[in-house]
């Protein structure tokens, strides 16, 4: 008798993992540039930027540029299916305040995003942008851009890009 209430026990056990809900599988991090551009990411860039620029023990992108240019960053297209935010972190340089609309690329065309950024003048912040303010939630992307606005802006450094 105790075998089979064991027997019982363990087909009970089996039949509640064969019917629960598998957890979905949390992606792994999308890596776009990490003291340099990773995982095929190009600059496809309309403004001055220098990768890499060493700056203490990180080496970021330095971007400055004139009214309307972007640090553009390309990759073949691929599904935003699994993450949900863009994280990056980012520093104003020696005067900051630069104003940078954050936006995704579809088939190398900007989609329209109000996701507005000023980073802080030496000091670096880290910002998460979920996708779904920028558009891009569960769509396929080629590219993400940081586009100044009206006027030139003075340099600013950017590290750490990556989806999530």
């Amino acid at each position: 008798m105790h075998t089979r209430r064991k027997f019982i026990a363990s087909v009970a056990s089996l039949a509640a993992a064969l019917l629960a809900k598998p957890a979905l599988a949390q992606a792994q991090p999308f890596v776009v540039y990490d003291d340099e551009l990773k995982n095929g990411w190009q600059s496809w860039s309309w403004a001055k930027v220098d990768l890499a620029v060493p700056a203490g023990g990180v080496k970021p992108i330095k971007v400055q540029g004139d009214p309307w240019s972007a640090l553009a960053l390309h990759h073949d297209a691929f599904p935003t299916a699994g993450y949900t935010k863009l994280t990056f972190a980012i520093n104003g340089g020696g005067q900051g305040g630069q104003t940078l609309m954050v936006k995704v690329m579809i088939d190398g065309k900007p989609v329209d995003s109000n996701f507005t950024i000023q980073p802080k003048a030496k000091t670096w912040t880290q910002v998460e942008v979920p996708l779904k303010e920028l558009a891009a939630e569960g769509k396929t992307i080629d590219g993400i851009a940081w586009q100044g606005q009206a006027n030139a802006y003075s340099p600013y450094y950017i590290t750490r890009i990556q989806f999530e």
